[in-house]
């Protein structure tokens, strides 16, 4: 659900959340995330950055969500109702402030494991990563957005320079945090999810030969993952940021049995053939709802 910018009265407004949750609940949907936008993109200059843009020098980017004590008593009236905070954050200003502010929560809550997310993360700086797993705060990443897109990557070095703008979108050093990365597609801006293209780009770093891609789109390559790293971005990890991981996220007794089933080997075929992976039938609640 979301809020608006600085809202006048965060708590209120949790308490609002928590009684929509109540009217529409169920098995197949569940509220349990309050999303807010802290800024915008860099290609726009609204995303919020620590430094100043490039080509317009004492100016640093959009600051949509940026009162530090409304946010923290979001936080702690989120945690009170068991639902997590879901922040837009593309620039590092934007990260580096609502880690600032979950930290401060915590020590309100005595909550260590509030789940709470930010997406996107185009730019972070090496001391938030670390802050992601101090504070157990779960980042969604888009393997979809890490190739090089030519006129994005040429804006990119014109407002934040070469250096940053080959530092995008990270995601090994996200695992290496010890924080509990999950895949996006951020609809409608990228509207399918796709399994086999996020399995594909979260280790090429590179756009697939469907999207006119190749070796020279890559970028970043040392933020590449593994196999088993994307399989439980998309699986058990997106089960825990939800609080589902008891009933959804792998194949276990007991857990509800839903799944897809693929035309290839995700962990072990060659990775040219995921590219090209099909969906063969869909599983809900043990029956098979669809055959290819």
């Amino acid at each position: 659900m979301y809020l608006v910018d600085n809202v006048e009265n965060p708590t209120a407004e949790v308490a609002r959340v928590a009684e929509e949750r109540a009217k529409y609940s169920g098995e197949y949907f569940n509220v349990f995330g309050i999303k807010i936008f802290l800024d915008g993109v860099i290609e726009a200059h609204t995303a919020w950055m620590i430094g100043d843009y490039l080509d317009k020098p004492g100016y640093h980017g959009l600051e949509r969500f940026n009162n530090h004590d409304k946010v923290v008593e979001l936080l702690t009236a989120a945690d009170r109702e068991g639902f997590s905070v879901h922040a837009h954050s593309i620039g590092d200003g934007a990260t580096h402030f609502l880690l600032g502010c979950i930290a401060d929560a915590e020590k309100i809550t005595g909550d260590m494991d509030q789940r709470n997310v930010m997406a996107h993360l185009q730019y972070v700086r090496d001391e938030e990563i670390k802050l992601m797993g101090q504070t157990r705060s779960i980042p969604a990443t888009a393997p979809l957005w890490v190739g090089k897109d030519e006129s994005a990557y040429r804006m990119d070095i014109e407002y934040i320079g070469k250096e940053m703008a080959e530092e995008t979108y990270p995601i090994k050093s996200f695992f290496d945090a010890g924080a509990n990365v999950v895949f996006h597609s951020d609809y409608p801006v990228s509207p399918n999810m796709s399994i086999k293209y996020s399995f594909f780009m979260a280790e090429t770093r590179a756009f697939p030969k469907e999207w006119n891609g190749g070796p020279e789109t890559q970028r970043n390559p040392k933020e590449a993952i593994t196999r088993e790293q994307s399989l439980r971005a998309m699986t058990i990890n997106v089960a825990r940021q939800i609080r589902q991981e008891h009933r959804l996220g792998s194949i276990e007794f007991g857990k509800i049995a839903n799944m897809t089933v693929c035309s290839c080997d995700f962990l072990h075929d060659d990775i040219a053939k995921i590219e090209k992976a099909g969906i063969v039938a869909t599983i809900v609640d043990g029956e098979e709802v669809y055959r290819a």
